[in-house]
This record gives structure tokens, C-alpha cells and sequence, in this order.
């Protein structure tokens, strides 16, 4: 009992002692010497505030220990990773203020206006303690008033610059396309010319709105573009465009026009559509639509998972890999024969399939994949689908190929002439050895001689035809006397001299220097 009760009174007397604290530690401004990041909190001395990371944190119980904790963490190494890219983009450009490039990058990516704002919250983030910084805001109104009033007259002022400089004006090819914007139909204005700085250079000077899509309408507009910005008619080497009719129409066309006040005037048309045209034209005069086949059965396929899953069943009974029907767009130049190349992969399971629905087949399918509803398919009819498909997936090969040389951004003027010419040699070629591709040539043999005779005439004959139509394949066409200019073969001063006369430069040049430099 005398030991409880001593025990307990040594409990109270230890318990009465004053308690020693830790002194807590303050912010210290010599700090900032060391750590040019650190700051003081305004009303709080025992914490100190990041400017790099942006965060407030205690001090109160490390002290410099704390900055050093901090400075170590994972977000204030990355905000210092971040900060350092951000100082190095800034001294790529020296001479170009941050808000002016954050408002060029906003036009040149085609971004929205009001991304623009994104850049005064990144101000605020590297200055927290600037008044001004918190108070500017740049959304969608400020920001394209400083693009249109701005960089816009600005850019353009320098191309025209380029275009009228010292006493002989830069000669420079013109483009432009109809462009819809609800009901509105705009028309931009674009120029093409080259400078031994730069190389070939493609620059927009006008976005005119014109609700005139005649050719007159469309020959005002452009020329009253050129002439507001001081440009002559004199100067415009070539006009570029799609191949519309009131573009480049035989008798009143935009491009008749123009050249009956530049009589130099150069055709820069679209190859490429020349070449889309003839496979659209051509498939149009086959016996089987082969491109409605293939809209209508991925439109049959594309609206229903439960028939996707059916068609993944009919794949594994017929021992195929199961493949998505491809999706044709009338519009896409190279979506039609990946799409084609798709339908051959599974075609005895999609038969299959559309043979097992019976009556609930759609009749413009069953017409078309030629299925009949007592027997199923006709063995002759059946084959006579497939061969065509076999054959235009053969054939559009080489269509394919030709688009994607001319849609090359390395091909050139001088390189026009050799590849259209190539390709209709190509499809003589074929059309004369009778070749569609070895599998297509198996399948031939079992269709009747006028149903083969006729597979092989109207892709083939009515493709060379409107190629034939709408390409110039004489010497009269300006892009003939080129090629020697690709540097394939040895250049002659005969070559040079049979270029300058067509492109009209006999005036500009001096033949005799130009010999000496050949």
C-alpha cells in the first residue's frame, strides 16, 4: 500500500512539470540566395511558397531541411523539366512575343479561338504575383481580332511584298476552290511561286465570300483580289483547280476567260481526278454495280452486331479468318479496292450467309449478288459477281498506284506527262495480253465467251477512252516537252530551247548565257 501510494505521487509530481516545446523555425529570406525558386507566404511566416511548382509548404519544423525535401519531390522536378522546355521554345524565337506565337500557332493548326485563352492562364502560372497577369484574358474575341487585324494583313503584306520587289515582279501561278460554310460559299485565294530562299512557296492572300459560282463570278472575284493587293494579271503564270466544267470548260470556263487577258496562261488542272473520274466512268458501264455491292453490304453489316456476330459464325463453319466488311466513301479516291479486297477474303462465307437468310434478304443484296430464292445462288451467276469483283481488284490496282504518284507532295510538273502516260500504256498493256491477274484468268475460263468477252471490254476499253478524252497525250500539251527537265536522261540545249518556246520564256531568257550554263 505504501508503494501504490508513492508511486502515485511521483505520477503527479512528474505530471506538474512544465512540458519543453520545439521551437518552431520561420522563413528566412537569405534562403532565397541559394533557392531562387523559394518565396515568403504574405501573412505566414512559417511557410514558404514554390514559384516553380506553385505550391505552399510548412517550414516550420526543418527549416532549410524542408526546401531541400521539397526541392527533391516529384512534382517540382517535373514543373523545373516543364519550365526549362518552356524557356527553351521561347529563345528559339527571340524576336516574336509569346502572345503573338501562341495566336499564329491558334491559326496554323486551326485551332478555336478560344484555345487562345489556354496561354494568359500559363502567364498566371508563371507569374502568381503579377496583378497585371491575373487580369488579362484573351478568349475568343480579342483573339480573333489580333488574327484578322493583325497577322492576317501582316502575312499578307509579306507575300505581296515578295511578289512585287525590285523592277522585274515575280511571276506566280494562282489557285482556288469553292469552299461551303452552311450557305455560304467561300472562295480562298492562293499563289504559288518560287524564291531561291525558300524554294516553292504556297501562301494564301485572300478568303473571298462569293455567292456567284458562274465562271464570270468566280473571274471577278479573283481578279479583283489581285488587283486590290496590287498584283497584275500580267504576272499569273498558271491557273489551278479542280477539273469542274466552269473551271476549265472548252468554250466558257474560268480558265478561257483568264487567258483571254493573259494569253500565256498555263492550265494546272487536277490529274489525279482525271484519273478518279476514268474508275468511277469506267465502273459505271459494267454489268455488275461493284460498287453498290460493296455500299450495300457493309450498310447491311454496319448497322447490326447481332448480324456481325452470324457473319463470325458463318467464317468459322467455312474454315475463314473472320475480317470487318471494309466501309467504301464515294468521295476517298483509295477506299474502294481495300474495300473490294475485303469482300473476296470472306465472299463464300457472305454468300453463305445471305443464301441461309432466305426471303428475309434484302432484295437489292439478292439482286445484286444475283441469288436466287429456290436455289440459292446460280452457279453461273455467282461466279459472274465474283470475277468481276477479282477483276476490278486487279485492275484498280494500277489506279491506285497512279493516284497516290500524283497526290505525292515530291512530284513534280516535269514528272506529270511520264506517269499518265505510263498508266495508259499500262492498261493497253493488259487489254492487248488479255491479263487481269492469274486467279481472275482461272474464273474467266468458266464463264461463257461473250460473259468473258465482256468483263474484259468494258472496264478496260471505256477507261482508256475518257482517259483519252480528257488527257492530251500529244506534243501539243505543255507538259510533253518537260521530262527532259527530271534529269533522267541527258538534257540537250535542243531540250531547253523546245521548253522555253512552249512556256513562252524566249523574251525572258538569254539563249546564248543559258547555252554557256548548260
Amino acid at each position: 500500500m505504501r508503494f501504490f501510494e508513492m508511486s502515485v505521487n511521483n505520477v503527479t509530481s512528474s505530471s506538474s512539470l512544465p512540458v519543453k516545446r520545439k521551437r518552431l523555425s520561420k522563413y528566412r529570406t537569405e534562403w532565397q540566395t541559394e533557392h531562387e525558386w523559394v518565396s515568403p507566404v504574405s501573412g505566414n511566416e512559417y511557410k514558404a511558397n514554390c514559384t516553380v511548382c506553385h505550391r505552399v509548404f510548412s517550414v516550420a519544423h526543418g527549416g532549410l531541411s524542408d526546401l531541400k525535401q521539397h526541392s527533391a519531390g516529384h512534382y517540382h522536378i517535373r514543373a523545373v523539366a516543364e519550365d526549362a522546355e518552356w524557356n527553351r521554345s521561347v529563345h528559339d524565337t527571340p524576336d516574336f512575343p509569346r502572345g503573338r506565337q501562341i495566336r499564329a500557332d491558334t491559326v496554323k493548326h486551326n485551332l478555336s479561338y478560344n484555345s487562345s485563352d489556354c496561354a494568359q492562364k500559363l502567364y498566371q502560372k508563371m507569374l502568381p504575383d503579377s496583378k497585371v497577369a491575373k487580369k488579362i484574358c484573351c478568349g475568343r474575341t480579342k483573339a480573333e481580332s489580333l488574327v484578322k487585324d493583325v497577322l492576317a494583313p501582316k502575312a499578307v503584306e509579306d507575300v505581296v511584298g515578295k511578289l512585287k520587289k525590285d523592277e522585274t515582279p515575280l511571276p506566280f501561278s494562282i489557285q482556288t476552290d469553292a469552299s461551303n460554310k452552311g450557305n455560304r460559299k467561300m472562295f480562298p485565294v492562293v499563289v504559288q511561286f518560287l524564291t531561291p530562299e525558300c524554294g516553292v512557296v504556297n501562301k494564301m492572300i485572300d478568303f473571298v465570300k462569293n455567292p456567284n459560282e458562274s465562271a464570270e463570278g468566280i473571274v471577278r472575284c479573283l481578279l479583283h483580289s489581285l488587283e486590290t493587293l496590287g498584283l497584275k494579271i500580267e504576272q499569273v503564270s498558271a491557273f489551278s483547280a479542280d477539273n469542274a466544267n466552269v473551271n476549265f470548260g472548252v468554250h466558257n470556263s474560268v480558265y478561257t476567260m483568264l487567258r483571254k487577258q493573259q494569253i500565256n496562261l498555263l492550265q494546272g488542272n487536277c490529274h489525279a481526278h482525271i484519273v478518279h473520274n476514268t474508275l468511277k466512268h469506267a465502273l459505271d458501264n459494267l454489268s455488275v454495280d461493284v460498287e453498290n455491292v460493296v455500299l450495300k453490304v457493309y450498310g447491311f453489316f454496319s448497322i447490326s452486331a447481332k448480324r456481325r456476330e452470324a457473319l463470325k459464325e458463318f467464317c468459322e463453319f467455312c474454315d475463314i479468318e473472320f475480317r470487318e466488311v471494309l466501309r467504301h466513301v464515294t468521295t476517298r479516291w483509295l477506299s474502294l479496292n481495300p474495300a473490294i479486297t475485303r469482300l473476296l477474303q470472306s465472299w463464300s462465307a457472305l454468300k453463305s450467309y445471305f443464301i441461309s437468310l432466305g426471303d428475309e434478304c434484302p432484295k437489292q443484296i439478292r439482286t445484286l449478288l444475283r441469288l436466287t430464292t429456290d436455289s440459292g445462288v446460280q452457279e453461273d451467276d455467282g461466279n459472274v459477281v465474283k470475277v468481276y469483283l477479282l477483276f476490278c481488284n486487279n485492275i484498280l490496282y494500277l489506279f491506285e498506284k497512279v493516284v497516290k504518284k500524283l497526290e505525292a507532295s515530291a512530284t513534280t510538273c516535269v514528272e506529270l506527262y511520264p506517269i499518265m502516260h505510263s498508266f495508259s500504256a499500262k492498261l493497253k498493256q493488259r487489254r492487248d495480253d488479255q491479263f487481269y491477274g492469274y486467279l481472275t484468268k482461272t474464273k474467266l475460263q468458266h464463264l461463257s465467251p461473250v460473259d468473258a468477252g465482256k468483263a474484259r471490254e468494258e472496264l478496260i476499253d471505256t477507261a482508256l477512252r475518257y482517259i483519252e478524252k480528257w488527257f492530251d497525250f500529244s506534243e501539243s500539251n505543255w507538259l510533253h516537252c518537260l521530262p527532259p527537265l527530271s534529269l533522267h536522261d541527258k538534257l540537250t540545249f535542243n531540250d531547253l530551247g523546245k521548253i522555253c518556246n512552249k512556256l513562252h520564256l524566249m523574251a525572258r531568257v538569254n539563249m546564248d548565257d543559258l547555252y554557256d550554263d548548260l
